[in-house]
């Protein structure tokens, strides 16, 4: 289990360094602001979404992630949102809070199509804390341990664009970590620098009407992060009446996940497992993963598409 413990710690805390991001998200098709601020304004009303997901459960410590976030149209083409989050894995914690804003505009129409591009950055403030008494280590007082900050807050930006064809299929693109915050967060002294990096995150999908009440609606991401291997999410959902849908995604190398959920009277209910098939399966029990989403009626709000479809 020591073993185990060493190599979370490792691995994960540099990822957290690394990425500005909010954590892994089997279920990201169904609060995409959280990745990408153009988002922001562009659906019915004004959701409200919880997220909770506890990642390779049966191994102590792995990390959870939960957060709340709202956006909502402004109207005039504006968009703006809030995120908080909070992730923890082994001694580490990351909680954060992020403002975002986006402008919404038409590029041209087509008959019912509208073509439509949307715009977004955000700004957002993180808290890194490292627990040491968490910590073991061989020798006591170890000045590596000593060394590293306990807490310390650092600024970041995103910026995202959105383009969509009315209720047909979208294309969108972000980038965070824009300032590429110069320090080394855990202030440890050897060669292996935890600075941040840029995160590109490439997603797009398509809605296809199999029939008035059945949708198929595949989606894929492309999460790039300098100096580590391109990843990537291929999903599927069969949704029906607009209510109640279920998916599939394949993770490239990590994991395949299954995944359903239901909507009703403004109230939107989602659970995802990831079965995990990289070399961590001996040891992890899978991922879960629930999303909960309340959609507060405006008048302003963006409307749906044909037959109350939802834009993506």
């Amino acid at each position: 289990m020591k073993s185990i413990y060493i190599f979370l710690f490792t691995v994960l805390t540099a990822n957290i360094a690394i990425g500005q991001q909010m954590a892994l998200q089997s279920q990201y098709m169904l609060n995409k602001f959280t990745i990408n601020p153009a988002f922001a304004g562009t659906q019915k009303g004004i959701p409200i979404h919880i997220g909770v997901r506890r990642q390779w459960s049966a191994i102590k410590e792995a990390p959870a992630t939960q957060y709340l976030s709202s956006n909502f149209n402004l109207g005039g083409g504006l968009g703006a949102g809030v995120t908080l989050y909070n992730e923890a894995s082994g001694p580490t914690r990351r909680t954060g809070l992020g403002l975002a804003g986006a402008y919404q505009f038409t590029l041209f129409k087509s008959g019912e199509n509208h073509h439509q591009l949307s715009l977004g950055a955000s700004g957002i403030l993180s808290q890194h804390a490292l627990d040491k008494k968490k910590l073991e280590t061989y020798l006591p007082d170890d000045p590596t341990i000593i060394a590293a900050y306990e807490n310390q807050l650092l600024p970041d930006a995103t910026f995202g664009a959105y383009y969509h064809n009315s209720d047909k299929y979208f294309v969108a693109l972000s980038i965070s970590n824009l300032i590429q915050t110069k320090t080394d967060i855990y202030n440890i002294a050897n060669d292996v620098k935890n600075n941040f990096v840029r995160n590109y995150y490439l997603m797009a999908g398509y809605n296809i009407d199999v029939s008035d009440i059945v949708t198929i609606q595949p989606t894929t991401m492309l999460r790039a992060i300098e100096a580590l291997p391109m990843q990537f999410d291929i999903n599927t959902r069969l949704i029906y009446e607009n209510k109640y849908w279920i998916g599939a995604s394949y993770r490239h190398q990590d994991a395949i996940v299954g995944m359903f959920g239901l909507s009703y009277s403004g109230i939107e209910l989602g659970y995802s497992y990831d079965v995990t098939i990289s070399n961590i399966k001996t040891y992890s029990n899978g991922s879960h993963e629930l999303h909960l989403t309340y959609r507060i009626a405006t008048r302003n709000g963006v409307k749906g598409g044909r037959r109350g479809k939802r834009y993506f």
